[in-house]
C-alpha cells in the first residue's frame, strides 16, 4: 500500500509503497481515500516539530483529512456499507502520533465519519473536515448572529475562509485584515470590511468601530500576547475565540479544539450540500507531490486550502 510517512526523526518524510493493507476492526470502516488536503498540523508532524510534545509510533502516517469510499466494514458496524462515500479527519494525537490519512487505505471508527451527500464535490469534501469542524467550533463559541460585528484575524486561510462564510450567513458583519491581493478574495467570501494587514489593525478597527466589536475570531495568533493586540478592540462583554490556544483565560474567552464527532461532520456535510459553505482550493497536488504541497503551505501566502488527490 502507498502512503506518505515519517519513519524517524532522523530522515525526511516520503512516499512509501510497501506498507501492509489495514483491516477494519471492531466498530471500524476501511476507507479508500480519494481526496485530502494540507493542514498546518500536517506540516508540523512531517517536520518532526511535535517530537518533544507527543509520543510517536513509527511509521507515522501524515495527513488528517479524507474523503473516499468504504471498502470494508466490521460486522458490528451499522449505517454504513461498502460503496458508501464518506468523509472525516483523523485526530492528530490520539493518544500518540501514528495514524494519518495520506494513504490509499485507512481504518476509521464509525463514530468519527459521516456520509458524503450527493452533489458535494469530492475535492471540496477532502479539504473540508478539519478546517470545517474547527470553523464550526469557533462560530458556536462566539454565538454570532444578525447585527454582530466580528473581527477575524487569519480570514484568508483554510479555517478562516470557512468561518467568514458561517458568520456572513448568520448575518454578522465581518471585518478582516488582508493583503492587497486578498481584497477581492475576502469580499467574495463575505467580508464586509477589509483592513490593510500591514497597518495598525487595532487602530483601524477603532476608527471604524469606536465602541468596539462584538467578537474576535483569531486563527493566526500563537500566544495570548499576540492575540491581545486584537482583543483590545473587543467591547466589554464581547466574545473571543482562538483556534490555536491563544485566547487566554477569562469570561467570554474560548480556545476551540476540533473533534471528529459524527454529528458535527453530518452538520458540516449539510452546509456543504446546501451551498452555505464552499471550500476555496488554491491548488491541488497528487499524493506523489505532497512534498511540494507542504513547502507551499509553509513558504507562500495561501488563500483557502491546498488539496491532495489520490488515484
Amino acid at each position: 500500500m502507498r502512503a506518505y510517512t515519517l519513519d524517524s526523526f532522523d530522515t525526511p518524510p516520503g512516499l512509501r509503497e510497501d506498507l501492509p493493507t489495514p483491516q477494519a476492526g471492531p466498530g471500524q470502516l476501511l476507507v479508500r481515500v480519494q481526496a485530502s488536503s494540507v493542514n498546518p498540523v500536517d506540516a508540523g508532524i512531517a517536520a518532526g516539530y511535535l517530537k518533544d510534545m507527543f509520543p510517536h509510533e513509527f511509521p507515522v502516517l501524515v495527513g488528517r483529512d479524507y474523503a473516499g469510499v468504504i471498502e470494508q466494514v466490521d460486522a458490528d458496524v451499522t449505517g454504513y456499507v461498502p460503496g458508501d462515500a464518506v468523509f472525516g479527519f483523523v485526530p492528530g494525537m490520539s493518544p500518540g502520533v501514528h495514524h494519518g490519512s495520506w494513504a490509499e487505505l485507512i481504518v476509521v471508527p464509525q463514530d468519527q465519519v459521516a456520509h458524503l451527500p450527493d452533489g458535494v464535490d469530492l475535492a471540496q469534501a477532502g479539504a473540508a473536515p478539519l478546517a470545517g469542524v474547527t470553523a464550526l467550533a469557533v462560530h458556536d463559541a462566539l454565538s454570532l448572529e444578525q447585527g454582530d460585528t466580528v473581527l477575524m484575524v487569519g480570514a484568508n486561510g483554510g479555517v478562516g475562509s470557512l468561518a467568514v462564510q458561517l458568520a456572513a450567513a448568520a448575518g454578522a458583519t465581518v471585518v478582516a485584515p488582508g493583503l492587497p491581493e486578498d481584497h477581492d478574495y475576502l469580499r467574495g467570501l463575505g467580508v464586509a470590511e477589509v483592513l490593510d494587514r500591514t497597518g495598525d489593525i487595532a487602530a483601524l478597527v477603532r476608527e471604524r468601530h469606536p465602541d468596539g466589536v462584538d467578537a474576535l475570531a483569531d486563527f493566526a495568533s500563537r500566544s495570548p500576547e499576540q492575540l491581545g493586540t486584537y482583543a483590545a478592540v473587543v467591547r466589554e462583554g464581547g466574545r473571543i475565540a482562538s483556534s490555536a490556544g491563544a485566547a487566554g483565560d477569562g469570561p467570554g474567552r474560548t480556545n476551540v479544539m476540533a473533534v471528529p464527532a459524527a454529528a458535527t461532520l453530518d452538520r458540516l456535510a449539510g452546509l456543504l450540500a446546501d451551498g452555505t459553505l464552499r471550500v476555496p482550493i488554491q491548488a491541488s497536488y497528487p499524493l506523489a507531490q505532497v512534498d511540494q504541497a507542504l513547502k507551499t503551505l509553509g513558504g507562500q501566502h495561501t488563500q483557502g486550502k491546498l488539496a491532495i488527490t489520490l488515484p
